[in-house]
């Protein structure tokens, strides 16, 4: 184990051990029947949810000291806070509950996970815990999730056949749970529940199988998870750790991650972080996003050419506000059980393009780690922005041109009413006044790489409503021969008959200064300068209020101006140079 790996894991445990000694006095968040229904009555998730992880830290924590540690006391604390959550009315989020029909059964994200999180326990820890805590897991966990999986039709939910995250994290902790709860019957030497069907084990795990192909599915063919990076690892832990069990389960003969494109899946994380840490951040992703270390080891135990990201990047026991048993459990397991002895790190030499043609992303880095990002693809992605077309710039550690990412979840997140998921709140143009539009039609017609000449093209008209403009062909190109990172953007614009104005739209997260045709962006530890030619009139900033995923309040600036235009159309160029402080 290297010393990077060593210090994770003794911080890690730290902490968690911090946490115990917080906690094991304090009366665990209580679930309160009001805030429950305030997603119904005014949109709002953060203050139930707030409550509810809060619990499951306390299941987390004491789950993983326990196992660990080896404390008697810590063991009789996890036995309450598990006859605790068995008496919750809900697992499910009430963002993702039917109030018109409510089903305290519900089977989302966070019901799947507490069934697994609760029978991977009792697999590991159940001759230590009171047999009256076991019996009532078992009992929860097979009425509330197992029963209504495995009796239901196919699909049990839109989940079972979607391609998106919750196919993996639902299906594999499902998947999980039964494996676990049919260990517990072979152990136990006592007749199965005689409301499960025959053969039931197996049904779960070939629908399992099934929806973890779903999953698959939807990440594109070059490896891209278009959901975002977070999401990545949310949807893997899940998909490797059904995959883990199973081949242990199945004796190495059901061996899941030989599917096909779960390399190249394996491979996507490593292609999204620049220098200092900053991630690419399109749809709902995170500019500061954290690796899951015990993830990553199992991955690179599967495929070594997996890159493992700086451990300065690893994410702390703290920063999953979810606080997920299985992902905190396996950055000490995996990482444990898969030690590779050395950890390679990606050596910024030389330029690197990384093109993601399914997902018609692109990704280019200096050889310091600076440069940008920039996607075409369509507006029916899952967890879609309106954003295609779109560039981000990232220097010295700090993203001088923003994506914003994900913001709060609320009711109303996916209206496209918010900065951070229509196209107002990304780099692209206003036609006519308007932005572009939802849904799989609205797209990139081409996106195309040169690869010698090192420029890149996106044409999106299309992405706009129907004849507000005829063509819109944005290039980026990078110039590897200055002293400098330096790109030259350039926006060419073909009129339609009823194109009237054109408004170009960047946004940053820094109050940029204005000289003229010059627009000038500082962080901290470089700035860039942008000089733009093709304009109209005067450059102005607007400012703009953004509220992030944990709900904090951020200014962004739109710094915007109207293209001219003859009769043709018009270009516009953002001759774009970076500078250190």
């Amino acid at each position: 184990m290297t010393q990077e790996q060593k210090g994770y894991l003794q911080k890690f445990w730290t902490d968690i051990e911090k946490a115990g000694d917080e906690l094991r006095n304090q009366p665990m968040p209580q679930l309160k029947e009001e805030d429950f229904f305030l997603f119904k009555e005014t949109g709002n998730r953060l203050i139930y949810e707030g409550e509810y992880f809060g619990r499951r830290k306390y299941l987390t924590v004491f789950a993983i000291l326990s196992e660990f540690g080896k404390k008697q006391a810590d063991v009789e604390v996890l036995a309450k806070v598990m006859d605790e959550i068995c008496t919750e009315k809900f697992w499910a989020l009430p963002a993702h509950v039917n109030f018109e029909a409510l089903d305290e059964k519900t089977i989302d994200l966070f019901a799947a996970e507490t069934a697994q999180s609760l029978m991977e326990i009792v697999e590991i820890l159940g001759d230590r815990l009171p047999e009256n805590t076991v019996d009532r897991v078992v009992k929860e966990v097979t009425d509330r999730v197992i029963l209504p999986f495995v009796t239901s039709t196919v699909p049990y939910s839109w989940w079972e056949q979607d391609r998106c995250n919750w196919a993996a994290v639902c299906a594999g902790s499902v998947g999980m749970a039964a494996i676990y709860l049919s260990h517990w019957y072979e152990k136990m030497q006592q007749p199965e529940d005689d409301r499960l069907p025959e053969g039931w084990k197996q049904s779960i795990i070939d629908r399992v199988c099934d929806a973890l192909q779903c999953y698959l599915d939807g990440m594109e063919e070059d490896g891209a998870c278009t959901e975002g990076l977070g999401y990545f690892a949310y949807g893997m832990s899940f998909y490797t750790g059904f995959a883990q069990l199973l081949y242990e389960e199945t004796q190495g003969k059901v061996n899941l991650m030989k599917r096909p494109k779960c390399d190249k899946i394996a491979l996507f994380q490593q292609k999204c972080y620049f220098g200092g840490g900053v991630s690419v951040s399109f749809s709902d992703g995170s500019s500061k996003e954290e690796f899951l270390p015990g993830l990553t080891a199992y991955l690179k135990a599967c495929y070594p050419q997996v890159i493992t990201p700086d451990y300065t990047l690893a994410r702390s026991f703290d920063s999953d506000s979810c606080y997920r048993l299985l992902s905190n459990e396996r950055n000490i397991l995996w990482l444990m059980q898969y030690d590779t002895n050395q950890v390679e790190q990606e050596e910024h030499n030389q330029w690197t393009y990384d093109l993601l043609p399914s997902a018609q992303w692109m990704i280019c880095k200096d050889p310091d780690g600076n440069g940008y990002a920039a996607k075409g693809g369509n507006n029916d992605e899952n967890h879609n922005h309106n954003d295609i077309g779109h560039f981000l710039c990232v220097f010295e550690g700090e993203m001088l041109l923003a994506d914003l990412g994900a913001g709060e979840y609320t009711r109303d997140y996916f209206a496209y009413g918010i900065l951070c998921n229509r196209s107002l709140g990304h780099s692209v143009p206003i036609i006519n006044g308007m932005e572009q539009c939802a849904g799989r039609s609205y797209a990139a017609d081409v996106f195309e790489w040169n690869e010698k000449d090192k420029e890149l093209t996106i044409s999106f008209a299309q992405a706009y409503p129907e004849d507000c403009i005829q063509k819109i062909t944005r290039k980026i190109i990078t110039d590897e021969k200055s002293d400098q990172l330096t790109l030259c953007v350039t926006d060419a614009f073909e009129r339609a008959k009823k194109t009237e104005t054109v408004i170009e739209n960047l946004v940053t997260m820094y109050e940029p200064v204005i000289e003229g045709n010059k627009i000038i962006i500082a962080g901290s530890r470089g700035y860039l300068e942008i000089e733009v030619s093709g304009i109209q009139d005067e450059i102005s900033v607007v400012v703009m209020q953004h509220s992030d995923h944990n709900g904090k309040e951020q200014t962004v600036y739109l710094i915007q101006w109207q293209v001219w235009l003859d009769e043709q159309g018009g270009q516009c160029t953002m001759s774009i140079k970076f500078y250190k402080k």
